[in-house]
């Protein structure tokens, strides 16, 4: 599970839906919530986690997606399997990885110190 440090700067509540903005480095990173701790407030320092398996990665990206998260990062560390890759890499100081199939990989000929996008729904980011 990967793991980053961030302070929510932002709540907005829709009826039973909670958007929340969190400010990680230089970046925000979005999380949708049907569920909200009534002792989080604006400027809490938490923990985020996401799933390697909930990471996309984009190379080269330029145009619009739906993907409330597109991270600036720099990859750190390709590791190619037979099936599936396991990408490492830096995101404002934390290291982060994400599992993507192999042809994936290979055709987007990911290497160490490429800057990618990484790409993650705010339904999948989650506060431990």
């Amino acid at each position: 599970m990967n793991q980053l440090t961030a302070t929510l700067i932002q709540i907005k509540n829709i009826e039973s839906l909670h958007a929340l903005t969190f400010a990680c480095g230089k970046q925000n990173i979005k999380i949708l919530s049907l569920q909200l701790d009534p002792n989080l407030k604006v400027g809490s320092r938490v923990k985020l986690s996401v799933k390697s398996t909930d990471i996309a990665i984009a190379k080269h990206f330029d145009g619009m997606l739906s993907y409330a998260n597109q991270l600036n990062a720099k990859v750190m560390q390709v590791k190619n399997g037979k099936i599936l890759s396991s990408i490492g890499f830096d995101v404002e100081g934390f290291r982060l990885e994400s599992v993507i199939t192999l042809n994936a990989s290979l055709e987007m000929n990911l290497q160490e110190g490429d800057d990618v996008t990484v790409l993650v729904k705010g339904s999948e980011v989650s506060i431990c």
